[in-house]
């Protein structure tokens, strides 16, 4: 960039100004615009007259009609509504709708009255105003007595609704006390046995004379009756038609007589309880405190209900046939209106369309001649030269023009003239500072990345940072190990050995870990707690089986440290635990305003670390859980279940044994962690599996990849 123009330059004594300047301009235009304003406001006088007639007189008038008829479609769908009433809630609700509609209706009414009263043109609304009135109050009087049958009918029907219930209660009640009987009775006469207890059987003479035959006939009547009497009382309860009631009734005392006859035979202290329980079901059939008055009573009330909405319907219809016709009225005196307004507009559109060519013309003379030439033109080179200063190729030359001008263009161009030299070498200075703190930063980032997991790493320098510190409910598969007897084996180790040992071993392990997509949460002495699916997951079951794999893998590699550790002195073999369970956890941010700890928390962790405790050393135990996602791609014994420390029911558990052969060897050649993917072919054979892994992995990112990404 150029700045040896930057240099003070003498200033060139001040004419007019650029407000002068663009004062005269405006005032052209405004001369112009004054005439044509004169003829436009002769024409709006009149103009305004009609649109005055219109909105004061016109619109209020049509309004309040239209809001009337909607008062009255809404009083008349009241009466359907109303009927159907569930309950007095309901009832109430609908009530107080139908006075407020009713009262928006007389204030509307007197509205109408009093602007036709003073309307300049009044028409003749008011023989339509009053035949309004008097339907709304004979509507108004109908949904009265139609409320009070609605307020009978649910009073009808809860009462009604109780004694079925009292009925269906006693008849449960007495078919259970005759089941007993009649089975009894049933194994006497066949067996000749009263109860177990018998040591030998009636003779077959004595169960089945007359007298005994007559008795279990009698029992078997008293099931009979009792279910006719239910059945009755049930029917009469839900019977459509009064006309049905009275023959049901008839046929329901017979059937208490019938029953009443039958149980004066049983003997004993049955027959007092059944007869007790009898009188209670058929009361309930019988007088006014039965099912069929009240039942009779509600089916009137019904009739009574329905002629009233019959009614209410033809006195709606007529309600909106009048208000149809003051509309009609008041959309005809808004029409004469409206044709008189238009004729004004056209009048004065046509003597404001040649006053407006002309000011066109002369607005246009005035803005190409003096404004583009004397204030546009320097304005659009001062914003050239901020859009080149900003792409840092500004050329002071190209403002010598606008820097010779006398009036505050001349002074603005100057002044941006000595601020970009000033910029730029300040811009210089501050590149070179950023420059310097870029790489201070990432000299802290590339050692903060070894104190985290990689995921953990990548979501806190990256914009997915906020979300990764919130805390939230996942389904996340879990996975704790540790190394069988480490602390009798750690305290007869040297500092050096141990730590080379335990170093080496949380390496591979670590470095397992992560090439599986693995979380690594912490390290606790030997102890590793990795989970799988936050922040980045595959799926449920793809997450389990990436730690199964892993599982393995570490499994594997602890055999192959085994010999390295004997070669650096240590004896003893070792064998890890490992426990693998699937479930929801918590996982976010924990700790104090100080220092925070990305971990997760709950009853899957805890279930984890339990079952890496019963592992055996050298082995895999897994949850449920977590085999029931990868049943058909692992081998894994069944080995029970166990109820863990701290938890109240069972888990199944499985000892993890390898991956099925075709898995095992996809999984080798093609590997998904977290947003790399590992081939690794070892032989020709198996390119083709690899291609078809990396296929599958392809449709499975799109199917993740949302309808508009962020660019």
């Amino acid at each position: 960039m150029n700045t040896a123009a930057a240099a003070p330059e003498i200033r060139p004594r001040r004419r007019l100004g650029l407000s002068v300047k663009l004062y005269l301009a405006i005032a052209g235009a405004v001369a112009l615009i004054l005439a044509a304003s004169v003829v436009a406001w002769i024409s709006f006088v009149e103009l305004g007259q009609l649109q005055r007639r219109i909105t004061r007189e016109h619109i209020p008038s049509m309004t309040d009609s239209l809001r009337l008829a909607q008062r009255s479609a809404l009083i008349a769908a009241t009466a359907p509504a109303l009927i159907s009433a569930a309950d007095e809630a309901e009832r109430e609700r609908l009530m107080t709708a139908m006075r407020d509609h009713q009262q928006m209706i007389v204030t509307l009414i007197d509205d109408l009255e009093r602007q036709s009263a003073n309307a300049t043109d009044p028409g003749n609304p008011k023989e339509l105003i009053t035949g309004i009135r008097q339907a709304t109050s004979e509507l108004a009087t109908v949904l009265d007595r139609l409320d009070e049958s609605v307020g009978r009918q649910l009073l009808l029907r809860s009462e009604l609704a109780e004694r079925r219930d009292r009925a269906v209660e006693l008849h449960r009640r007495l078919i259970e006390r005759l089941t007993p009987l009649l089975d009894d009775a049933t194994l006497y006469l066949v067996t000749g046995y009263r109860s177990i207890d018998d040591v030998a059987p009636v003779a077959a003479d004595r169960r089945l004379s007359p007298e005994a035959l007559l008795d279990y006939t009698a029992t078997a009547q008293l099931g009979i009756e009792g279910n006719l009497i239910g059945g009755f009382l049930a029917e009469a309860a839900n019977t459509p038609d009064a006309s049905l009631l009275p023959p049901l009734l008839e046929r329901f005392e017979a059937a208490a007589d019938r029953f009443r006859t039958a149980l004066a035979t049983v003997r004993g202290n049955d027959a007092e309880v059944l007869r007790v329980i009898a009188d209670g079901l058929i009361n309930l059939g019988e007088g006014a405190s039965g099912i069929f008055a009240p039942r009779h009573a509600l089916l009137v009330e019904t009739d009574t209900a329905n002629g009233l909405t019959g009614q209410a319907r033809t006195i709606a219809s007529r309600l909106t046939g009048e208000v149809d016709r003051l509309v009609a009225s008041v959309q005809a005196r808004t029409d004469e209106a409206v044709v008189a307004s238009n004729r004004a507009i056209d009048v004065g559109s046509s003597l404001l369309f040649a006053l407006n060519a002309f000011s066109i013309g002369g607005a246009l003379l005035i803005g190409w001649w003096y404004v583009a030439r004397q204030i546009t033109e320097p304005v659009v080179r001062i914003t050239d030269a901020a859009a080149a200063f900003e792409e840092r190729r500004f050329d002071p030359e190209s403002l010598v023009r606008v820097r010779k001008r006398t009036d505050e263009l001349g002074d603005l161009a100057r002044t941006f003239t000595r601020m970009a030299g000033e910029v730029q070498t300040r811009t210089d200075t501050l590149d070179r500072l950023v420059s310097e703190r870029t790489r201070e930063l990432e000299n802290v980032a590339n050692r903060l990345a070894k104190y985290l997991s990689p995921q953990i790493y990548n979501s806190i320098f990256s914009a997915k940072g906020e979300a990764t510190g919130k805390l939230a409910r996942k389904n996340l598969t879990i996975f704790f190990s540790d190394i069988a007897g480490f602390t009798d084996i750690s305290d007869g180790m040297e500092p050096e050995r141990l730590a080379f040992f335990i170093n080496t071993y949380l390496s591979e392990m670590s470095k397992i870990a992560i090439e599986h997509g693995g979380t690594i949460d912490k390290f606790v002495g030997d102890a590793i707690l990795v989970f799988f699916g936050d922040p980045e997951t595959e799926g449920d079951r793809n997450d389990a089986l990436r730690c199964a794999r892993m599982a393995l893998a570490m499994r594997d590699r602890v055999l192959q440290l085994d010999k390295i550790w004997h070669e650096n002195g240590i004896s003893k073999s070792l064998r890890t635990r490992m426990g693998i369970t699937t479930g929801y956890c918590t996982v976010g941010n924990f700790g104090s305003e100080h220092r925070l700890d990305y971990t997760v928390l709950g009853g899957t962790v805890n279930l984890a670390a339990r079952l890496e405790t019963t592992a055996e050393p050298g082995t895999i135990l897994m949850a449920d859980s977590t085999w029931l996602l990868i049943r058909d791609v692992v081998d894994a014994t069944p080995m029970g279940e166990i109820t863990p420390k701290g938890f109240a029911r069972p888990v199944g558990c499985y000892r993890l044994n390898s991956l099925s052969a075709t898995v095992a060897a996809a999984g080798d050649a093609v590997t998904l962690a977290g947003r790399h993917v590992s081939v690794n072919v070892a032989t020709g054979g198996e390119i083709k599996d690899a291609i078809d892994e990396l296929r599958r992995m392809q449709d499975d990112l799109e199917r993740r990849l949302p309808a508009d990404p962020p660019r």
